[in-house]
């Protein structure tokens, strides 16, 4: 199953729908973000669609361009659920606003949270909080340094349900390539091109497939974090990621100089291989 999602934000529905053929070969379904766009039709984005759709209103509140009062946003999603698309995302907090949408449609309910400001240590509680609500509960505080990873990391290899974690800005993009690894992660997010950064921290769906084969990337593979602290280690470990077999191993590095952050993260990953840099002699 290819978990990688192109996060999309468009001018309006026919350049949208050319984005997602274009990347349809290399993503398994798609966020589209309404409140970034400047017209929208749900239902022919829905029925045209080469993949499964996210449809997302995020307001102002929430760090996203919908401006208008919160009836209007719902009636939009509201559309987007009786459209049939595969999810909605609604924020936790307006749940229960949604709670009684049912009518037959097959379209699934992803609750977010974001901590656009700090990460919260027990995002795990938060998820707990959330899992008997929804479909998918969605997770995603702002990582200041490296050892911000801890907690999204620790709610991807706990979380017993559906669930989708990252660690947004530069030091959290890590968790953003190891999400396909865990077992009940149900996507990562990728922009559509360099300039089309819906988040802070993403990288491109190019780099996501092309780089670190995340559309082969399974619960199975073979997964080595890399604790680095220069950039020429860097390369060493996208050397090593070139040299595997696509979806048999993954290396990912993370940079950091706190020496307690290798321990820290075996502590949380069961059964990934965490390495520091230069590696153990022998090794």
């Amino acid at each position: 199953m290819n978990r990688v999602a192109a996060s999309l934000a468009t001018e309006g529905t026919d350049s949208c729908l050319r984005e997602l053929d274009r990347l349809a070969p290399r993503i398994g379904l798609a966020e589209v973000r309404l409140d970034l766009m400047r017209s929208f039709d749900v239902a022919k984005l829905v029925a045209s669609s080469p993949v499964p759709l996210i449809l997302t209103c995020r307001p102002e509140r929430e760090h996203g361009g919908f401006t208008g009062h919160d009836s209007e946003r719902m009636r939009i999603l509201r559309t987007a659920h009786d459209s049939g698309c595969a999810y909605i995302d609604v924020e936790a907090d307006c749940l229960h606003l949604v709670a009684g949408w049912g009518g037959g449609s097959p379209t699934q309910v992803i609750a977010s949270q974001h901590w656009f400001d700090r990460m919260p240590p027990d995002l795990l509680g938060a998820y707990r909080d959330l899992r008997d609500r929804c479909a998918v509960v969605k997770l995603a505080g702002t990582a200041r340094s490296a050892a911000d990873v801890l907690p999204v990391l620790e709610l991807l290899q706990n979380a017993g349900t559906p669930v989708i974690g990252l660690a947004m800005g530069t030091p959290g993009t890590c968790t953003r390539i190891l999400a396909p690894a865990f077992p009940q992660t149900v996507l990562t997010y990728g922009a559509a091109t360099p300039a089309a950064l819906t988040a802070p921290g993403q990288i491109t769906v190019d780099e996501m497939t092309g780089r670190y084969a995340l559309h082969l990337v399974t619960p199975a593979t073979k997964v080595y974090v890399h604790v680095i602290e220069a950039e020429a280690q860097e390369q060493d470990v996208l050397r090593a990621q070139h040299q595997a077999a696509p979806g048999a191993e993954l290396h990912v590095p993370l940079s950091t100089t706190d020496p307690t952050l290798p321990v820290r993260l075996t502590e949380v990953l069961s059964g990934m291989t965490v390495c520091t840099y230069p590696p153990p002699s022998g090794g």
